[in-house]
């Protein structure tokens, strides 16, 4: 315990206070996230493009014959909606509360916010508007007609009124707002797309932003924030990796990962992104308040791409991505979990997760007293024979790779119990 307390130390040394900016490389085996997954949208053709919020996933559907709507699905009630539009609908966010969307018409993109309550649409007053994110009482969006020259605006729903964030001609893109409304991050290149760097504003008051540039080394982008901390993707170690920093611009830290990683999503400690090569991208997970990174899919065959997060939503933490299906259409899937400190919740939950493989009863009720062991030997204070059940736990497990157990989960079992013994500080 001792060593990943540092570790957290270091972490937050690194992020929130002064110094050398921190390096922080994975060098252990990364476990597999426990957790249940489900898919969450049932309709033919595209889903894409997903985001979350407390109870609600919002996402754009295209039916490949012409027509493209957002829908949501409501965890509460495990229903999904469609939004009212013209059939043109597309790149939606939401708050739990409204989604915003753009709604491609005649004369060029417009944005629309949708009150899920009510179930009324509101229009933004512009045309070439397009890409919204929302939080607290703000809509950013990207504007203009160029594939080379864009700028990024806030609409406050409750005045009405759109505020520039940007008006120097370049290009501007990805715009992403906190929960609370308070920070707005995107990204700014050069009108040829390259030399991208992160900013972010502030707001000061109503209308009124103070705007910072956060970045300059490598080609930086894909920033989102939740009010405190910025995530952004920069290739300026040699490759793709995650980056974070203050909102005021200290002190960044460096997630190290092998490999491409992508899409990167904040949400309170929780970090979500993408990570492997082309045609074979995983989620990953990592956790700032125990610096602990977790796998959350492997599927080699596959390519998830677009994932999202919100953490702590009545006591559950989801993801929302977009794989590609049986056809090559996509769907958007879910996946929620929870993280717990504590070793005793973490044998609990390896429990549970062996009595999720539904074995043989033989084969289940042997792994699950070897945990139950380990579990009355922690009640006990007794480390050493928690180490020891743990171990027996571990060996137990790949005894029956191949046989009663598949090799994808004996390694989830064995990771899980790795990362316990981590935590009780066995030798």
């Amino acid at each position: 315990m001792r060593a990943r307390r540092l570790i957290v130390l270091l972490l937050i040394a690194a992020v929130t206070g002064v110094g050398t900016p921190n390096l922080f490389a994975q060098t252990t085996t990364i476990p597999i996230l426990a957790g249940t997954t489900q898919q969450i949208s049932v309709a033919s053709g595209n889903q894409t493009n997903p985001h979350l919020a407390c109870g609600i996933a919002s996402y754009t559907n295209d039916d490949l014959e012409g027509s493209s709507t957002i829908r949501y699905f409501d965890f509460a009630t495990n229903t999904e909606h469609v939004l009212p539009g013209n059939g043109l609908d597309r790149l939606s966010d939401t708050d739990g509360q409204r989604i915003a969307f753009t709604e491609l018409g005649a004369t060029g993109d417009t944005l629309v916010v949708y009150d899920i309550a009510s179930q009324t649409s509101t229009p933004v007053a512009g045309v070439h508007n397009f890409d919204p994110s929302i939080g607290g009482n703000l809509v950013a969006f990207t504007h203009g007609f160029s594939q080379t020259t864009l700028e990024i605006s806030v609409y406050d729903w409750t005045t009405g009124i759109t505020t520039p964030l940007t008006s120097d001609g370049l290009l501007n893109r990805h715009p992403a707002v906190s929960p609370d409304g308070k920070v707005v991050v995107w990204e700014k290149c050069q009108n040829n797309g390259k030399g991208c760097d992160i900013y972010a504003a502030n707001q000061t008051g109503p209308g009124t932003f103070a705007t910072r540039l956060l970045t300059g080394a490598g080609e930086d982008m894909r920033a989102d924030t939740n009010g405190q901390l910025v995530a952004y993707i920069s290739d300026k170690s040699g490759e793709n990796d995650v980056y974070l920093q203050r909102v005021d611009g200290s002190n960044e830290m460096h997630i190290a990962l092998p490999g491409d990683q992508r899409d990167v999503r904040i949400s309170g400690n929780l970090v979500v992104f993408e990570s492997g090569k082309v045609g074979a991208y995983d989620i990953f997970l990592y956790d700032l308040s125990t610096a602990r990174l977790y796998q959350v899919t492997n599927t080699p065959d596959h390519d998830e791409t677009l994932s999202d997060i919100i953490a702590g939503c009545d006591g559950v933490n989801r993801i929302v991505y977009a794989v590609p299906g049986t056809f090559g259409d996509f769907d958007v899937w879910e996946f929620s979990f929870q993280l717990n400190d504590s070793v005793v919740d973490q044998l609990n939950d390896l429990i549970a997760l062996v009595r999720s493989f539904n074995l043989h009863d033989g084969t289940e009720a042997s792994l699950i007293s070897k945990l139950q062991d380990a579990l009355a030997a922690v009640n006990n204070s007794d480390t050493a024979t928690a180490c020891d059940s743990l171990t027996a736990f571990i060996n137990a497990s790949q005894a029956q790779s191949g046989k009663k157990l598949t090799a994808g989960q004996v390694k989830q079992l064995t990771d899980a119990a790795a990362l316990i013994k981590t935590d009780l500080g066995c030798k």
